[in-house]
């Protein structure tokens, strides 16, 4: 028997998502019919799961999770341990799709993508020649320095892990220690983030130069401290789907359709 399909939330990257399986000759709900989308075979839920405002796709969490049922597979990104432990519970079927690690390296392809593009916009300056500084290593900082020196950026990159330094200095990049920032901020008028926790702390954000573009890619802000005046902070969580929803909806297709497969 086909399944039918519900995509709750998501943007424009649902409703890419939406399209694509219809295209792919699928019953698809969407936003337009959100209870039928919730009572759907496989349920498609944002990434992240739970918004700014401690809500998933528009509910409260508690009656979210009430409206599925076992035998139903629901899928989601960056699922809090809370959620994924009471949908356990429920015998709800809930599967993390930022933990399928193709899809976790092509979405952090396409954030390193957007966040060149959103650079160019928000500084209206090419980042050719540029001195720009990469907080973190992982996967996001790996393909951002990689790009960013595919342009003609003079790159730094910080990581904790000596690995990684060694890795930075082996690729051409300049590498600092991210547990030792302190003197180090000062030349670069392009900092990106992309480490889950609050790096930057007052006196960190005072070495910024007054005219610095500061971009936070990871999805908890790195500084809980007033930024400095003259400095510009962008928390750009969730990139592909805002930026290049439509590559974001046809990467997220192919890893439903590959997870599904696994799950059988």
């Amino acid at each position: 028997m086909k399944k039918t399909f519900g995509v709750a939330g998501g943007g424009e990257r649902g409703a890419g998502l939406v399209r694509l399986l219809r295209a792919d000759g699928h019953t698809v709900y969407g936003a337009d019919s959100p209870e039928q989308a919730f009572g759907a075979d496989v349920v498609v839920l944002p990434v992240p799961l739970v918004d700014a405002d401690g809500r998933i796709a528009g509910l409260p969490p508690e009656e979210a999770l009430s409206r599925f049922r076992a035998g139903q597979r629901l899928f989601a990104g960056l699922v809090p341990e809370n959620i994924a432990t009471e949908a356990r519970r429920l015998g709800l079927s809930l599967t993390d799709y930022m933990k399928h690690e193709p899809l976790a390296i092509a979405n952090a392809a396409a954030t390193a993508d957007a966040a060149i593009c959103l650079t160019l916009t928000h500084t209206r300056q090419s980042v050719s020649g540029r001195r720009c500084m990469v907080l973190g290593f992982g996967r996001i900082g790996k393909l951002l320095c990689h790009r960013l020196r595919g342009v003609g950026a003079e790159v730094t990159a910080a990581a904790r892990n000596p690995d990684d330094r060694a890795w930075i200095r082996a690729l051409g990049m300049r590498a600092v220690d991210a547990s030792r920032l302190a003197g180090t901020l000062e030349p670069f008028p392009i900092v990106y983030n992309t480490i889950p926790a609050p790096v930057l702390d007052s006196g960190l954000l005072r070495e910024l130069p007054p005219d610095c573009f500061l971009m936070d890619l990871a999805s908890t802000p790195c500084t809980a401290s007033p930024v400095p005046p003259g400095v510009t902070y962008l928390w750009a969580r969730g990139l592909p789907g805002r930026v290049v929803p439509r590559g974001a909806a046809a990467i997220l297709r192919d890893t439903l359709y590959e997870l599904l497969r696994e799950l059988r």
